[in-house]
């Protein structure tokens, strides 16, 4: 793609909060979306609503990114679709970007090691550790799902959280850390395209880009209904 930073659509729909950015070399304009109503109704009007305020055409687009997961089974789902409706349509290349590396990417400058946690439910966290490199993170403990008792049991020193999963288990990390639990500030906790952005942005001037026809959420765990097909359930 060149040396020159791509414009690029991106997509953040892993979890509660998310949105669309429109990215090039830097935030050029974001919409955060969080509440009651679906993705399915809002990525499109936001979508609309950035082109508008920047006085560009869908055709301008030069890339496309979206968050791949861990995170919601139904919000992964229709990021994706979007992206890859938008890509047949446009022709652009996609990047598919890990949702906690993303995360993990809102504290670039992290002395510390970041812990990125989403609610995997039933008690558990997804979770993943970086350690922050020239401004990106670098995994040395990938994405799995794991119960707070064994997240902790591997955190050795003073480490940085960031994500929702800090929602419900604030105050158990805070009580088994004591002094190694160190929290995000709130403005940088929680999913933005503009972090997947950010991270897409690094492989398309590489040239690494993901095919969208086979490009598929990362969810760590079978969906309910995967599991109901595997039971033999309908």
């Amino acid at each position: 793609m060149g040396t020159q930073a791509p414009l690029i659509l991106a997509f953040e729909t892993s979890g509660e909060t998310g949105g669309v950015a429109l990215y090039q070399g830097r935030v050029l304009a974001e919409v955060t979306l969080s509440g009651a109503l679906t993705y399915s109704r809002r990525l499109l009007p936001a979508l609309d609503f950035l082109l508008g305020q920047l006085g560009l055409r869908l055709s301008q687009i030069e890339a496309l990114a979206v968050a791949v997961g861990p995170g919601s089974f139904t919000g992964l789902r229709i990021g994706l679709a979007t992206v890859k409706a938008l890509a047949l349509v446009l022709q652009r290349p996609v990047v598919g970007v890990e949702t906690l590396a993303a995360l993990a990417a809102q504290v670039p400058e992290s002395p510390l090691p970041v812990c990125a946690v989403l609610d995997a439910r039933r008690g558990e966290l997804y979770a993943a550790l970086y350690r922050m490199v020239d401004g990106y993170p670098q995994v040395f403990m990938r994405p799995r799902i794991i119960s707070p008792e064994r997240l902790c049991a591997e955190i050795s020193g003073p480490t940085l959280f960031v994500g929702e999963g800090l929602r419900l288990f604030r105050e158990e990390l805070r009580r088994r850390l004591g002094e190694r639990f160190r929290e995000a500030p709130g403005h940088l906790r929680e999913g933005r395209a503009a972090a997947v952005a950010y991270l897409a942005e690094r492989r398309l001037l590489s040239g690494s880009t993901d095919d969208p026809a086979t490009l598929l959420p990362f969810y760590l765990r079978p969906s309910e209904a995967e599991r109901s097909r595997g039971l033999g359930r309908v």
